[in-house]
């Protein structure tokens, strides 16, 4: 009897198998699936439950990282990876270029500050010893600055407040500021012209034989320095007004109004530049002395030389500027407007 059940029993598996497999083949799955609600059925599961039941530490420990990673061609990951453009789209090349820049420029910027300092020490020392009064004072060109002279203080009568310099955008730059550009010109010159010259001695003897020795190569030599720096003073002034020296201490050449000059005036002012420094340098001298700190050559060429540091705005160190603000405090305004009444 009982043998007969279990016959029955592999009887009835047989043909459930058959038609099971009967119907998988025949059924399309994707009709099932069309009839088969997934949200529905997701609805009915509990994640939360599914992820609790799932041991994160046991499946990880079953993971060997040092296998996987060993199966990782990181030579051909990388390959296919543009670094140049990840870098140029983190911004990181503009990042550093500005930063280098601002340095740059703060550390330009504090050493023009020392020069415009000495400068102002120096011109209160002259304007003692010369005993000038505020009305002969002159900060820069009319259409670059402001008149010096303020506002009449009420204390003191007809007297003038004069108007604190704590930025000299504009105005006359001093003694020691165009020294400075001069100096720098100067070891440019001569050693532009030493290179030049080393460099064309070294082509004449590699393709000649001779040298730059004798008599009349040294007279050569000194119309070749003259000419090349009138050229280099010249030219620099013609395009942008400053040579590299005045444009590392900030100055820049105007007209004595303060526009733009001539190409014609540049030239006359370089030419006349001898000029200045015959006689002792007496001519130079005037940049410390005269008023509106000009030169020989620049009273020729109807010209002068003023603070321009660019987009930045020329200043004195701050503790000058404090000291000044001290020693010389401006009128109130309302003070001002009662004086006037």
């Amino acid at each position: 009897m009982t043998e007969g059940r279990q016959n029955s029993k592999r009887l009835l598996g047989r043909v459930a198998g058959a038609v099971t497999e009967k119907v998988v083949v025949t059924v399309d799955p994707d009709i099932v699936l069309e009839h088969v609600d997934l949200n529905a059925l997701l609805s009915r599961v509990d994640l939360d439950a599914v992820l609790a039941r799932v041991d994160i530490d046991a499946l990880l420990a079953r993971v060997d990282l040092n296998t996987l990673l060993a199966d990782v061609d990181m030579d051909a990951l990388l390959k296919d990876v543009d670094v140049e453009a990840l870098v140029r789209r983190s911004g990181i090349p503009d990042i550093v270029a500005e930063s280098t820049y601002s340095m740059a420029g703060s550390a330009l910027d504090l050493a023009r500050r020392q020069l415009v300092g000495l400068d102002v020490v120096v011109d209160r020392v002259v304007d003692r010893l010369m005993r000038r009064s505020e009305d002969e004072l002159r900060e820069g060109p009319p259409s670059l600055v402001a008149d010096r002279r303020g506002t009449p203080d009420p204390s003191n009568g007809s007297a003038r407040v004069r108007r604190m310099r704590r930025s000299v955008s504009g105005h006359y730059a001093g003694a020691i500021s165009r020294a400075a550009a001069a100096a720098i010109d100067g070891l440019l010159i001569g050693g532009l012209y030493t290179l030049g010259v080393a460099g064309f001695s070294f082509l004449l003897d590699l393709f000649t034989s001779k040298s730059l020795t004798d008599d009349r190569s040294s007279l050569l030599g000194i119309a070749a320095f003259a000419i090349w720096a009138f050229s280099y003073v010249f030219i620099s002034l013609a395009i942008t007004g400053r040579t590299m020296g005045k444009g590392l201490t900030g100055l820049r050449v105007v007209r004595a109004d303060g526009t733009a000059p001539e190409v014609r005036t540049m030239f006359v002012r370089t030419l006349m530049f001898p000029l200045s420094v015959v006689f002792f340098g007496i001519g130079l001298l005037l940049i410390v002395v005269q008023r509106e700190h000009r030169s020989f050559h620049d009273l020729i060429a109807k010209t002068c030389v003023v603070y321009d540091w660019g987009d930045r705005s020329a200043e004195m160190p701050g503790p000058l500027s404090d000291f000044l603000n001290r020693a010389q405090p401006e009128a109130h305004p309302s003070e001002a407007s009662r004086s006037r009444s």
